[in-house]
């Protein structure tokens, strides 16, 4: 009996020590980027209690942490998280589920490392590292969580004699992006993929992913929880990846009218949707999407001439001359969420300029 005891005492003894090696700081009370509305969970992204029309799979979405980052400086060589999950993505990959860590250097933000679970035991926190030795001396960290993931708790996790604070947002205005599977970021590889995270990088400009996969169709009630954000400096819409012609000539221009009236002022951007490599064998395919690329063009050409502060931006291009961009016909790899960046990245900030100082 004596034996089992001492065993007992020893193994509490270790844990205790294990315990120890780590310092572990709440994510909540770091710096929360690209984080639009308040909500209970902070890596939740719309609270739906309050708004009539969400579908059960848009809930399931606008409780996915798609974008938010957290923003923070350490002097730790080691940096890792403890997180525990609430739902997974089905695909257990490093766009989808995992955590994604950059590093400022030289006044860049460069790529320092990603994981992502092999599983998760519900309930129960799992620690992923993601620097295990790195350069001495203070970093700041953007780290980016789970694009189709829900979290219920997270931690950062460093040395056990570091120090963890907040540093102010890296990026100016608020400009929220309120898009399709595109501006979720389906089929990239890392979080810190997405175009919004790309632009942001790229640009300075504080944009805020709204990304909605497949359910990006002009809805009024996403409109109400848009509009019930505050300070925000503009709107970016990925409008027409999703609607069909008849839903976006239905839809747009109440869309549009809802937030002038309550938001006069606020510049509006829609982008052109992006060419889906699926259409080019593929007749009927393509007629639909042509249909869809045809009716936005009409539909813009009028909104810009009848709405102030209405732009439409038409360079959204993913397309190199090799029409290698793709992951699976419809959606870009990160190196299509690159070039769709960087051609978002000269229309944007001429508009934007105008209106974030």
């Amino acid at each position: 009996m004596k034996r089992i005891l001492t065993i007992i005492i020893a193994f509490s003894s270790l844990a205790v020590l294990n315990a120890q090696e780590y310092r572990y700081t709440d994510a909540q009370s770091l710096t929360v980027v690209s984080k639009l509305l308040p909500t209970e969970n902070p890596y939740h992204r719309i609270e739906t209690s309050g708004y009539d029309g969400f579908t059960s799979g848009e809930k399931t979405q606008c409780r996915q942490s798609a974008g938010i980052a957290i923003a923070f400086r350490t002097n730790s060589d080691y940096i890792g998280v403890d997180v525990k999950y609430t739902t997974l993505s089905s695909r257990l990959d490093r766009g989808m589920a995992g955590f994604d860590l950059y590093i400022k250097k030289d006044g860049q933000w460069i790529w320092a490392w990603n994981n992502v679970p092999s599983k998760v035991v519900k309930g129960e926190f799992i620690t992923l590292p993601l620097l295990k030795s790195s350069v001495p001396g203070w970093k700041e960290c953007l780290l980016y969580l789970p694009l189709q993931s829900e979290l219920k708790e997270l931690q950062i996790v460093t040395d056990p004699d570091s120090s963890v604070q907040p540093i102010e947002n890296p990026f100016k205005g608020r400009i929220a992006v309120f898009g399709s599977s595109y501006t979720q970021g389906a089929c990239a590889e890392r979080p810190g993929l997405t175009y919004s995270a790309q632009l942001a990088r790229m640009t300075g400009y504080h944009f805020i992913n709204m990304g909605f996969c497949g359910n990006s169709k002009l809805q009024p009630y996403f409109a109400d929880a848009l509009l019930d954000a505050e300070d925000v400096d503009a709107y970016v819409f990925d409008a027409f990846s999703n609607p069909s012609p008849e839903q976006m000539e239905e839809r747009l221009f109440p869309f549009i009218e809802k937030f002038q009236a309550e938001k006069p002022g606020i510049p509006l951007i829609f982008i052109k949707t992006l060419y889906r490599e699926k259409r080019n064998f593929n007749p009927s395919y393509d007629a639909r999407e042509q249909a869809k690329m045809d009716m936005a063009d009409s539909l813009m050409t009028i909104a810009v001439s009848k709405y102030p502060n209405v732009y439409w931006v038409e360079t959204t291009n993913t397309l190199d001359g090799t029409h290698e961009w793709t992951a699976d016909g419809s959606h870009p790899s990160g190196y299509g969420y690159h070039l769709m960046a960087k051609s978002l990245m000269e229309p944007l900030s001429a508009i934007l300029k105008d209106y974030i100082y």
